[in-house]
């Protein structure tokens, strides 16, 4: 085998490897897409459902439900923006990476954007976790 075909192997052996990696970036990209919309569509829905439980327990405040209501409703929207824009950015870098003729994988710091999306859920929780408590003792 001559040295010429080997490197034309080689280069095609690299290609489809970055064809690999850009499809598992597309797919990873699209599953954060679709966590990301139930999230915001959580957040809408939110305010209906708020509605719901003040029809079947008329004696809780409607001023502290709405608050709290529009305050979750509005951080589950604003959360799942956020973690769609971190996304798409991460996507964003991944391609920008296999573009280069020189690529090496590097794998991203997952441990970062692990901690910010981990961070944010928490930070939801805890908003929620208020709202429902503040409703109870003020109900």
């Amino acid at each position: 085998m001559s040295s010429n075909s080997f490197k034309k192997l080689t280069n095609l052996t690299n290609e489809l490897a970055k064809e690999h990696n850009r499809a598992a970036a597309e797919r990873t990209l699209t599953s954060w897409i679709q966590n990301c919309l139930s999230l915001i569509g959580f957040g809408i829905a939110f305010d209906r459902i708020f509605n719901a439980l003040h029809r079947a327990f008329p004696e809780n405040s409607t001023v502290i439900n709405m608050k709290w209501t529009h305050i979750i409703g509005l951080s589950a929207i604003a959360l799942g923006i956020f973690l769609l824009v971190i996304a798409i950015f991460i996507y964003l870098m991944d391609v920008q990476s296999l573009k280069q003729n020189d690529y090496l994988y590097r794998p991203i710091r997952s441990y970062n954007l692990m901690i910010i999306t981990v961070g944010s859920i928490i930070l939801f929780g805890l908003v929620s976790l208020i709202a429902v408590f503040t409703v109870i003792a003020w109900g």
